[in-house]
């Protein structure tokens, strides 16, 4: 009797290390992850074909100061077509990626006239490292950017967000401050942290450890997933937004824009939503292509009159 109360007393501690040590692994991923080059993104957009003619855009760098004088680095890009325009746009990269990560998105406006915006999110690119939190601390940052960019380009007429995956989160998140932007265009974006944890685990059928992955992050690095919630941020919606979601998404299911679309339309504001057919997780564009995914974006801004 006492060996098999041993035995279990074994098992059950053995368990219980072993979840710890998971939920840190698993956590340190999402919050401490690390992250792609810029020099690997400029090589992995050239492989697929996004690179385009970036070369011969204007580019200027520069630096900005986030949330507790954070410093965040920035690109600023147009041409002769754009400038003068006065329409700019921010662009918000997902997780891992860095500033690269929006090129793609870059030649969609600058067709459709508008200067750009990039810059490497809390934690990644050229940034320090510091806790990665998928969207709240980061549409903190985005605030500050926001600010500076209608301080450094006083001729801004029209003012635009543009935000992928962790970016989406980060772009739609910032409206809580209720910012001078005119519209966001939010591709694959979730409800929540925490329930695109709980999807992949799920789907595994081990939803059950979410709650101790969240609890090592808690305890680890004061970061609570249940907080990076965009569709909180959403209840008065003030804004237009267009959402992007790919239909085979099994990273963060097409629900989540589902939801998000819901609950952003439902104070009278101006929303629509997509889903690209067969697209992936962040494939959207790659799978639209170019001329249709510029459309998206030139469709809805005709509709909401800018």
């Amino acid at each position: 009797m006492v060996w098999l109360i041993i035995g279990i007393s074994v098992f059950f501690t053995l368990m219980f290390v072993s979840l710890a040590i998971f939920s840190w692994r698993n956590v340190k991923r999402s919050l401490k992850p690390n992250t792609v080059t810029l020099e690997r993104e400029i090589e992995s957009n050239k492989k697929r074909g996004f690179w385009m003619d970036f070369d011969s855009y204007n580019k200027v760098e520069y630096e900005i100061k986030g949330k507790n004088d954070y410093i965040l680095h920035a690109m600023f890009v147009d041409n002769e077509d754009v400038r003068g325009t006065g329409k700019y746009v921010i662009l918000c990269h997902g997780h891992t990626n860095n500033r690269y990560g929006s090129v793609k998105y870059v030649h969609c406006f600058m067709k459709l006239g508008y200067s750009c915006i990039i810059y490497d999110a809390r934690h990644h690119g050229l940034n320090k490292p510091d806790i990665c939190t998928m969207g709240n601390i980061e549409s903190d940052d985005l605030k500050c950017v926001i600010e500076d960019t209608r301080a450094r380009y006083p001729d801004i007429k029209i003012l635009g967000l543009h935000g992928e995956s962790m970016g989406s989160s980060t772009s739609l998140s910032v409206t809580r401050y209720n910012p001078d932007i005119d519209f966001i265009v939010a591709d694959c974006g979730f409800t929540r942290c925490y329930d695109v944890v709980k999807d992949g685990y799920g789907n595994l059928h081990l939803a059950f450890v979410t709650p101790p992955i969240n609890l090592a992050g808690i305890i680890l690095y004061h970061v609570d997933m249940r907080k990076t919630c965009a569709i909180e941020h959403l209840e008065n919606n003030k804004y237009p937004i267009l959402f992007i979601h790919g239909s085979g998404d099994r990273l963060v299911k097409p629900y989540h824009s589902q939801k998000l679309y819901d609950v952003a339309r439902k104070n009278g504001a101006y929303c629509e939503l997509i889903f690209v057919d067969g697209a992936g997780h962040a494939r959207s564009r790659a799978v639209a292509g170019f001329e249709q995914y510029t459309s998206y974006i030139q469709h809805f801004l005709e509709h909401i009159g800018l």
